[in-house]
C-alpha cells in the first residue's frame, strides 16, 4: 500500500464512464491518483470523483483537454504511470471525433516522452480497432486482427479508435530508447455494467433505449462481445503492474457472444413486472433491409451492415497475461447497469398508480338534503 501510494497515476478524462471506475479501482488498491477533467467548476462531473473512498487523501483533480496540447506537459509532470482513457464516445461520431481521438492521444504520448519520470502508459482502445470492416468473417477475433478501414461501412467511432491506436503504436515505436516509456493497450468489447454518475455515454444510451418500447421497438439480429466495466478497470490496473503486458494489445471480453435479442429478453423478463414496457421482438433481417432502403428509419440504415453471423472474440491473452480467469457474466452486467441507471435517474421508473386513483363501480346514495335540492332544481 505504501509503495503504491508513492506512485502517482494520471487518469485522463477521469469523470468518464470507464475512467471513473479506473480511478475507483486505483484508490481501492492504494494508489495516489491525478485525474484530468475539462472543467473543475463542473460539480456535476467532479462530484462522483470526490465521493470515492480515498479521494480526499489520494485524489487530485486538474484541468486538461485533449484539444489543448499545451495542457499536458504540466499535467503529466511528476506522474509515474498514465491511464489514457479519455476519448470521444458519442452515440454517433463525426470527423471531429476522429481528429480529437488521434491528436489527443499523440498530445499525451508526446508530453509523456519528454517527462523522464513516466514509466508506463496503459491506453484504452476498443474491439472496434480489431473486428470492424470484416462483415461475415467467422474467425475468432484476437489481438492480431485490425479493423479494415477500407470498408466504407466502418463508422467514424471505429475509425477513431483504430487510427488513434495505430498512431500511438507508431509514435511509441519511433521513440529513442531513452525517451521510450512502456506501452500497453487494452481493447474492450461493448462495455456495460454499473454507472457511477449520471453522465450520458454510448452504451448507456443504447441500454436506456432498450428499456422503452417507444425507442426500441425490436432488436436487430446483431451479435457482439460484451465486457463489464468493472473488469475493464481491473484489466487497466493489472496491465499497469505487470511487465508481461509491455508492448502488448490485450483484448478484454467475456467469452459468450451476446445478441441484442438476448439483452432484450433479459430486460423484458426482469423489468416488465416492474411496469416497464420493453420489447423482446427480434427484427427479421428482410424487414430491416426494407426500412433501410426506403429511408423509413435512419437507425435501420446505420445498423444494417452489422447484421450477420455470430461474432466471437478470444480473451485468452487476458487470461495468460493479466490472470483474468473470470469475467462478470453479460446478463448480470446488463442488469447491474440498468439498476444503477435507475438509481442515477438516467432511466425513469414507470409511475405506479396510487390506490386512490383506481376506478371502482360504487353506488352513491343522495342525502335527503341533496335529494330535495335536486328536486327543487
Amino acid at each position: 500500500m505504501a509503495e503504491r501510494s508513492d506512485k502517482l497515476v494520471l487518469v485522463t478524462g477521469a469523470s468518464g464512464y470507464v475512467a471513473l471506475h479506473c480511478v475507483k479501482q486505483l484508490l481501492e488498491d492504494g494508489y495516489s491518483v491525478r485525474g484530468t477533467v475539462r472543467n473543475l467548476q463542473n460539480n456535476k462531473k467532479i462530484g462522483p470523483l470526490r465521493s470515492l473512498n480515498g479521494a480526499s487523501e489520494r485524489l487530485e483533480l486538474v484541468e486538461a483537454d485533449l484539444e489543448r496540447p499545451e495542457d499536458w506537459p504540466g499535467v503529466i509532470q511528476g506522474c509515474s504511470f498514465i491511464l489514457h482513457v479519455a476519448s470521444p464516445w458519442p452515440i454517433v461520431a463525426d470527423e471531429h471525433t476522429i481528429t480529437v481521438a488521434v491528436e489527443g492521444t499523440l498530445s499525451v504520448l508526446k508530453a509523456a516522452s519528454k517527462c523522464s519520470g513516466v514509466e508506463k502508459i496503459v491506453m484504452t482502445s476498443s474491439c472496434s480497432a480489431i473486428n470492424d470492416g470484416h462483415k461475415n468473417d467467422e474467425r475468432i477475433f484476437d489481438e492480431t486482427c485490425w479493423s479494415n478501414l477500407e470498408d466504407k461501412h466502418v463508422e467514424n467511432y471505429a475509425r477513431s479508435k483504430t487510427l488513434a491506436e495505430r498512431s500511438a503504436w507508431n509514435y511509441w515505436s519511433s521513440l529513442n530508447e531513452e525517451d521510450r516509456f512502456e506501452l500497453t493497450v487494452i481493447n474492450p468489447t461493448f462495455i456495460t455494467g454499473p454507472v457511477l454518475s449520471d453522465q450520458e455515454h454510448g452504451s448507456a444510451t443504447v441500454i436506456g433505449r432498450m428499456m422503452d418500447v417507444r425507442t426500441f421497438l425490436a432488436a436487430p439480429k446483431i451479435c457482439l462481445g460484451l465486457v463489464d466495466v468493472r473488469d475493464v478497470a481491473r484489466a487497466h490496473v493489472k496491465a499497469l503492474e505487470l511487465p508481461e503486458t509491455n508492448g502488448q494489445r490485450v483484448l478484454v471480453t467475456h467469452t459468450d457472444p451476446v445478441w441484442f435479442g438476448d439483452m432484450a429478453k433479459w430486460l423484458h423478463k426482469e423489468y416488465t413486472k416492474k411496469g416497464f414496457k420493453i420489447s423482446k421482438i427480434v427484427t427479421p433481417t428482410w424487414l430491416l433491409k426494407v426500412y433501410a432502403k426506403l429511408d423509413i428509419d435512419e437507425q435501420a440504415k446505420s445498423v444494417l451492415h452489422r447484421v450477420g453471423p455470430e461474432l466471437r472474440f478470444s480473451n485468452q491473452k487476458s487470461i495468460d497475461l493479466l490472470g483474468m480467469n473470470t469475467y462478470i457474466h453479460p446478463k448480470q452486467s446488463v442488469l447491474d447497469m440498468v439498476e444503477s441507471m435507475i438509481e442515477h435517474q438516467m432511466i425513469k421508473e414507470p409511475k405506479k398508480p396510487s390506490p386512490g386513483c383506481r376506478f371502482r363501480r360504487t353506488k352513491h346514495h343522495a342525502t335527503p338534503e341533496k335529494e330535495a335540492t335536486s328536486q327543487a332544481a
